[in-house]
């Protein structure tokens, strides 16, 4: 597992671009159209959506994303930071192997390496036992508010 670098973004583009519609029915852009806008939203977002690649020898098999947030100052702590896991994925052929634990645990080691205050996660109800195994437990401090899709 290793950050992705502008060489990779088209791998990163590509299981995003999977995932999304083979998956989930996501029907809009097409590839092409998706990759390029892809680097665009990738070039102003590299400081604060770090991006992760995991492969099995040569080939892509699974991406995830750290998301840096910052916080406002306090006097005790000026420089308060937490984190987001987002977009955790694995192609199909290669789950149950291990890959979205090392995917999560790298985000995890950066996220401790970056002294950031907190790591947090919107698993889907499938993936909540996932994270659950690797030591996420519910927050009773946090609430959210979901908007209706429009």
């Amino acid at each position: 597992v290793f950050r992705t670098e502008e060489s990779n973004l088209a791998d990163l583009a590509e299981l995003r671009y999977e995932w999304r519609t083979e998956e989930l029915g996501e029907r809009g852009l097409s590839r092409a159209e998706f990759d390029s806008r892809f680097r665009e939203w990738h070039a102003s977002h590299s400081e604060s959506h770090l991006g992760y690649l995991a492969t099995i020898g040569e080939v892509p098999v699974g991406c995830a994303w750290l998301v840096i947030v910052d916080r406002v100052p306090g006097p005790a702590k000026f420089v308060r930071r937490g984190g987001m896991i987002q977009s955790v994925y694995v192609s199909p052929g290669h789950r149950n192997r291990g890959v979205g634990a090392d995917l999560v645990g790298t985000l995890t080691s950066q996220a401790r390496a970056m002294g950031l205050d907190y790591l947090i996660v919107h698993p889907s109800e499938r993936s909540f036992p996932f994270y659950r195994r690797l030591g996420f437990a519910a927050a009773e401090k946090a609430l959210e508010l979901r908007f209706a899709l429009t």
